[in-house]
């Protein structure tokens, strides 16, 4: 006689009054992680993703060289400036400045010890410093401890500070081009992708500045599901319609992600405070 096949449970996410109460438990527990996005970084002034690559556009077209609309701009501008090509992202990433937002202040401060920041930027790294947070920076390729006392911040795609010499942008390596990508995605087991993936079964992360969108994260968050992770991770997500809601809604969670929704950008420094130990 066949035994019935016994169902899983499903394991439901936490009703919206319980998320941060949640959240703030398990940073008090060094349970939790933040992945940062390019949203944190534009609140403090610098370009999105698409305007770098347009100013990288016209850096490249500087040089007399023409960029055909389908080519993959950053994959042309590495072959035309070499090992200067760091330092021209470099130059278009800070060349108008910047103002430290509330936004990054308060995930600086919130005491979340691992920081996964996909941005090239120094950021987070310069507020740790001003507000004399013991923390290290971990490329990918460097050795790490994950149950550090002190905050660690891990730059997936790389890092270009704003005061490096032109030997350092030289020696670094970013993740920019579309080529860049394809090998970050095919490589299951390279460092960047173990760590996260190590961040995503070992901890709760908080995404934040981030569209979900990701073709290597959703990957990542797939395999860990598939792995056997039933908890849930969250991710602070703006509100739009009702309709746009309820589908987001349905998508995260189809990836163990639950969204923390919020109407205005000025309202996630008050929610990561009330996070924060």
């Amino acid at each position: 006689m066949k035994k019935k096949k016994q169902k899983t449970k499903k394991i439901q996410p936490f009703p919206i009054e319980r998320q941060i109460p949640w959240l703030e438990e398990l940073n008090r527990r060094d349970q939790l992680s933040i992945f940062v996005g390019a949203g944190i970084s534009a609140s403090c002034g610098l370009p999105d993703w698409d305007t770098l690559k347009s100013m990288l556009k016209l850096e490249v077209e500087s040089q007399d060289v023409i960029v055909p609309p389908s080519d993959d701009v950053a994959n042309i501008a590495r072959r035309v400036f070499g090992s200067k090509f760091n330092a021209v992202v470099a130059d278009c990433l800070y060349r108008k400045g910047l103002s430290i937002s509330k936004n990054a202040l308060a995930i600086a401060n919130s005491g979340v010890r691992s920081i996964v920041c996909f941005n090239f930027d120094d950021i987070l790294e310069e507020i740790y410093q001003s507000e004399c947070i013991n923390h290290s920076v971990v490329l990918n390729g460097e050795r790490f401890n994950l149950n550090n006392e002190h905050v660690t911040i891990f730059h997936p795609h790389g890092y270009v500070g704003r005061f490096d010499s032109e030997d350092e942008y030289a020696v670094g390596n970013i993740v920019l081009s579309e080529s860049d990508y394809k090998n970050l995605y095919d490589d299951h087991y390279c460092l960047t992708n173990l760590i996260q993936l190590s961040m995503l079964l070992t901890k709760t992360v908080l995404f934040v500045g981030m569209s979900m969108t990701d073709p290597n994260t959703l990957r990542l968050l797939k395999k860990s599901r598939e792995v056997g992770v039933k908890g849930w991770h969250y991710a602070l997500m703006v509100s739009g319609s009702r309709e746009e809601k309820e589908t987001q809604t349905k998508r995260l969670r189809r990836m163990g992600v639950d969204p923390v929704w919020y109407k205005n950008h000025s309202e996630i420094p008050k929610l990561i405070e009330s996070i924060s130990k």
